[in-house]
């Protein structure tokens, strides 16, 4: 095993100080960029990008890879008696070939229902030992699956994950890939179909990646594709994609690092090693025109949501479009609940968001109807915000709030060690870091270019990838029935 990567961690005294510094609103570091700085007043300057008080944060980490080409992260540390395991498979939807949409998600529920040496006995034996935060997930990119153990049951979990990620094939047959499907098919019957506001969210979607493109659809996949996934399709995809060098381990807590080498080398060393199938990297450019879409629905209430294409994850302006997003929504003193909610009465719930990813960002941002308002009076009620933030860039408190969040958000996750959905916590962070960059430490570097953030970011981000000529927009009506319409611009 060879040593890649050793870094160092301030711990959660640093995010202690960073909660108590926030609460006294305090505003100590200085930006790392300041060429990035602008002037600001309430008039319509451009604000200066808001100094925040950001420790030193940063989770230690070792790095390095079997010779099977499985990568190992370790972050240890002893404050409590448990050690997280998370493993990230590079696959997700973005690997999926057209007419095979879900399967990522597919093995994610298969991968739950036995393997050669564990049987059937995966929760059953998880349980017995007190573990927590068991789960796996799905997204663009990549599926992930992890638990947390108490320290002295971590081989357990090691010889659970490497039996399903070497002999998951030797029990999945006919009869469980039927009933995987069919919980599928209903987990997206729920989410989508019969939910609220789901079938607009599906037409946003397909609208801003047309068929063929890999994000086309959701996650969960297409009821066609699903019912014509065959025993041998999926056979094949464990195949491609799950194996030691499309995959990666990372130990967050409590364990020795030398028994934890050794006791990885034993459960994951032997695994055969294949090649590691090469990613998709190719960014998606935004929409060349506006397309509006009108869903109805048996809801209540209007909604309008505006989704755009954005840069990948992690790309120069992806700091800038995070903090965007923060400035918009997310608390009651942004821009749209303030003029939407609390002034002009218009909606009942606003939200804005970046789900950042491997091909593209996907930015949106949407609202609800107050009781009484019209699809038409919200629409250009979310017109008059977003062209406000042009004209009337984010004042320096603003921007200090939207950082302040982000960072808080950040800070408090990593007090766990799994976080939910297996992104956040330490280990999810790492993992997160380590898919995307390549560097599982990168989590200083991303908190200093949010802070870099200035107004004028800000507005040259929303000019740039917020355009009203290359945005989807969709219009929930309330129906009887649902069906959707595209009309013109």
């Amino acid at each position: 095993m060879v040593l890649a990567v050793k870094n160092t961690f301030r711990g959660l005294a640093a995010v202690a100080s960073l909660v108590a510094h926030a609460g006294a609103g305090s505003v100590a570091l200085a930006q790392s960029n300041p060429g990035a700085q602008a002037k600001a007043s309430s008039a319509g300057e451009a604000a200066p990008a808001a100094a925040i008080p950001i420790p030193a944060i940063s989770v230690p980490f070792e790095k390095f890879a079997l010779p099977n080409g499985l990568t190992v992260i370790l972050h240890r540390d002893p404050s409590l008696p448990l050690v997280a395991v998370s493993v990230w498979y590079h696959v997700g939807p973005v690997n999926e070939p057209p007419g095979r949409s879900g399967f990522a998600h597919l093995f994610e529920h298969l991968m739950f229902t036995g393997s050669r040496h564990v049987g059937r006995e995966f929760d059953t034996l998880l349980e017995s030992v007190g573990a927590t935060s068991v789960n796996g997930t799905t997204s663009w990119d990549r599926t992930n699956y992890f638990e947390t153990v108490p320290r002295e049951h971590l081989d357990l979990a090691l010889w659970i994950e490497s039996d399903r990620m070497g002999f998951l094939l030797d029990v999945i047959d006919q009869e469980r890939l039927d009933v995987q499907r069919d919980v599928v098919k209903n987990e997206r019957r729920q989410s989508y179909e019969n939910a609220p506001y789901g079938p607009s969210s599906l037409a946003l979607l397909d609208t801003m990646f047309p068929a063929g493109h890999p994000y086309h659809g959701a996650v969960i996949g297409s009821m066609k594709d699903l019912t014509a996934a065959s025993l041998a399709d999926v056979t094949d995809f464990f195949r491609a994609y799950y194996s030691p060098a499309n995959a990666t381990l990372c130990l967050a807590g409590d364990f020795d690092p030398v028994a934890a080498k050794s006791s990885i080398q034993k459960y994951f060393g032997t695994l055969t090693g294949r090649a590691r199938p090469p990613r998709k990297s190719k960014a998606t450019p935004p929409l060349k025109k506006a397309v509006r879409l009108v869903v109805d629905e048996p809801v209540e209430l209007s909604r309008v949501a505006y989704g755009w294409i954005a840069p990948p994850a992690y790309t120069p302006d992806d700091p800038a479009l995070d903090v965007t997003m923060a400035v918009l929504a997310g608390g009651r003193a942004t821009r749209l609940y303030r003029k939407l909610v609390v002034e002009e009465k218009l909606a009942s719930d606003v939200d804005a968001s970046l789900d950042s990813n491997a091909l593209a960002s996907m930015a949106s941002v949407g609202a609800t109807a107050a009781s009484g308002k019209t699809p038409e009076q919200l629409e250009q009620g979310i017109d008059r915000v977003l062209a406000g933030l042009i004209e009337n860039p984010p004042t320096a408190a603003e921007l200090m709030r939207a950082k302040r969040r982000i960072v808080l958000d950040v800070s408090s996750n990593l007090e766990l060690l799994n976080g939910p959905g297996g992104e956040s916590g330490r280990a999810g962070t790492l993992q997160r870091f380590d898919h995307y960059l390549g560097d599982p430490g990168y989590l200083p570097k991303w908190l200093a270019a949010v802070a870099a953030v200035s107004a004028q970011d800000v507005v040259r981000v929303v000019k740039q990838h917020l355009a009203n000529d290359a945005r989807v927009t969709v219009v929930t009506r309330p129906s009887a029935t649902k069906n959707a319409k595209q009309e013109q611009p």
